[in-house]
């Protein structure tokens, strides 16, 4: 399963691939660590809730950003909305 993360732009690009549903939950962790690392600590993105809502061949996680979200693909055939050419 393909973990993606979409910015504020609504463009989704993969950032993970998940052997089970509770290792998306580490990829999102690890990926908002790596994030803030280069950031002042004032900077630093805090998660503090994980909302999650499973609908068309996605589960969504809100991790509270408002702009920003992740998606894991649990279908292959899931239509993707829109790919960012960003690595």
């Amino acid at each position: 399963m393909t973990l993606w993360f979409e910015n504020n732009n609504g463009e989704w690009r993969p950032i993970a691939e998940c052997a089970e549903k509770m290792d998306a939950i580490i990829a999102i962790h690890q990926f908002i660590d790596k994030c803030n690392e280069n950031k002042p600590e004032d900077e630093k993105f805090i998660s503090y809730y994980t909302r999650i809502l499973e609908s068309d061949d996605f589960i969504h996680y809100d991790v509270g950003s408002h702009t920003e979200f992740f998606h894991l693909q649990i279908d292959s055939n899931a239509k993707i909305p829109k790919i960012s050419m960003e690595e």
